[in-house]
């Protein structure tokens, strides 16, 4: 257990205060339309955009479940991040295009355009309780479990602490405060990262070397299909629906680019999330393959039984940073904690406010009457995940608890985008029906399908890997339901449903927008930063 410094408290504490400050200094707009309070409609420049959307993806979840799962699973992991390049690709060139033409506010109402109220009823209902019982919660569980295994500061203690913070300064800021508070946690993050894997690097007998020794299954991407290990397939199959849902359908980051200064600047935002992405492997899971390495070259202090991996990350901070620099680095977890926090209460409200209160409860409401609502719907949300957030400890891991729910949402929502952008006969029906059944399908194929694939101790051993290939098998049967209830029912008029669908004309920006010099073209850096994402493919294969 860390040894609690006066100049490390002193450290957090101001980094509390500070961030206070800044909530308090965004909320001065408030009284401006909802628009404003939600999204900032139109004010938003790329670089503040593009942090805003690495920052909100580094959370406690990431950095602690990711770190111990680099420990058990290695290098595979980084999969996770090097597929960004695809589905980047795809929120800039086919995701953002449609949203922002058509003036998306919240996900569903997407499939509510394309489709019909009730795909966008259940796709609301659906997103709202996985924001507050999934990812809303692991945040503040994450943090508090951090400030549990440095300081020793009980967990129902910490989730409080950390769930009126930011549920107060995100309550009274608004967007505006998001995306300020997430470019500052964004520099810290990575500050902090950078300490702790170059004092872990330190401390190898024999360098990087150590690490790809003792790195599970080899220093490769890609795994055999029969490893247990995330094989290949477990990657591939993560693609279309988990990876694809969390960047380019996920309300709490869309919601990043629906506030852009211009489409130019949501694209461009994107390209330089895709450059820092790169980046994030080395705070992430590299030092958790450190610690493995540490563990395995004598250094007993960072050996752990597969059961204790949310405690990697914390044994690597008690045992590599001195006194005096724990706060530091404890405030880069934490702004990935307040920022991911202030983000999802964010996008909670907007999503009640426009698609529950709004459309069912008040249909006229004023900007005045929504401002309000939102604010309130934080309030509640935060105490609802102070209390609730304890519990996610029986579940036998972050990243696991994450990761496993995660995909039985995914699978279905991704389906019903993809079919409705790029196929004008999916219907209404179609999407209800995959919408409803998709849930219940995965689990079945879960608890039928993979006790089959996997041995009994695969399967207990390696939940991540059997969640991925039960995100894939569903996909297949998603799919194949959509195309036939699809090809038996009616479509609805093309006419109704025309600027949902996705055109070639969507790769070019709109008319109207300035001209820009070739060396601002979003075409050149993202075909840049293909290559270098190509090139790490081909060397670490």
């Amino acid at each position: 257990m860390g040894t609690t410094n006066t100049l490390d408290i002193l450290t957090i504490a101001g980094y509390f205060i500070l961030i206070l400050s800044v909530g308090l200094w965004s909320g001065r707009g408030k009284k401006g339309t909802a628009a404003n309070y939600f999204v900032s409609k139109g004010t938003l420049p790329f670089w503040a955009i593009g942090a805003a959307y690495v920052a909100s993806g580094l959370n406690p979840e990431q950095l602690i479940g990711m770190n111990g799962m680099g420990y058990l699973v290695g290098l595979p992991l980084v999969n996770s991040y090097l597929i960004a390049i695809v589905v980047y690709s795809a929120l800039i060139f086919f995701f953002f295009p449609l949203y922002l033409r058509n003036n998306i506010m919240t996900m569903p109402q997407y499939l509510g355009f394309r489709f019909d109220v009730r795909s966008q009823n259940i796709f609301s209902v659906l997103l709202l309780l996985s924001y507050i019982l999934l990812n809303l919660s692991v945040v503040l569980y994450g943090g508090a479990k951090l400030f549990q295994g440095i300081y020793g500061v009980p967990v129902w203690l910490g989730v409080l602490i950390l769930g009126i913070i930011a549920g107060a300064y995100t309550m009274y800021g608004g967007m505006k405060f998001v995306i300020n508070a997430a470019v500052f946690d964004f520099m810290l993050v990575f500050a902090a990262g950078a300490i702790l894997f170059v004092l872990g690097y330190l401390k190898l007998d024999n360098g990087w070397s150590d690490v790809m020794k003792h790195a599970p299954g080899g220093f490769h991407l890609m795994q055999p299909a029969d490893t247990p290990v995330m094989p290949w397939h477990a990657v591939l199959f993560s693609l279309f629906n988990l990876q694809l849902f969390y960047s380019c359908i996920n309300q709490a980051l869309v919601q990043r680019g629906l506030g852009a200064k211009t489409e130019w600047d949501v694209r461009m935002a994107i390209v330089l999330a895709a450059i820092f992405v790169l980046f994030r492997p080395f705070i992430e899971i590299f030092p958790g393959m450190i610690a493995r390495a540490l563990a395995f070259t004598g250094h007993s202090e960072f050996h752990i039984s597969p059961g204790e991996v949310d405690s990697v990350y914390p044994l690597l901070i008690n045992n590599l940073i001195p006194a005096g620099l724990k706060g530091l680095v404890l405030i880069g977890t934490l702004a990935t904690v307040m920022s991911t926090t202030a983000a999802f209460l964010n996008s909670i409200s907007t999503l009640f406010t426009y698609d529950v209160y709004k459309k069912w409860i008040n249909k006229e409401a004023d900007d005045k009457k929504l401002v309000r609502i939102g604010a309130l719907t934080t309030l509640t949300l935060m105490v609802f995940s102070i209390l609730y957030a304890p519990v996610i400890e029986r579940f036998g891991g972050i990243f696991l608890y994450f990761q496993s729910l995660s995909t039985y949402l995914a699978v279905p929502v991704a389906t019903c985008f993809l079919f409705g952008m790029f196929w004008k006969k999916a219907t209404p029906t179609a999407a209800l029906t995959v919408m409803v059944a998709g849930i219940p399908l995965g689990a079945l194929i879960q608890l039928l399908v993979i006790p089959g694939l996997f041995s009994a101790e695969t399967i207990k051993a390696y939940s991540l890997t059997n969640f991925y290939v039960t995100g894939g098998i569903t996909q297949f049967f998603c799919a194949l339901l959509m195309i036939v209830v699809s090809l038996n029912t009616k479509p609805r008029e093309l006419s109704e449903i025309r600027s949902y669908l996705w055109t070639p004309k969507l790769l070019k920006l709109p008319e109207g927008e300035p001209r820009r010099p070739w060396w601002q073209s979003v075409g050149l850096w993202w075909g840049l930063i293909a290559v270098i994402y190509t090139l790490f493919y081909i060397i670490l294969w």
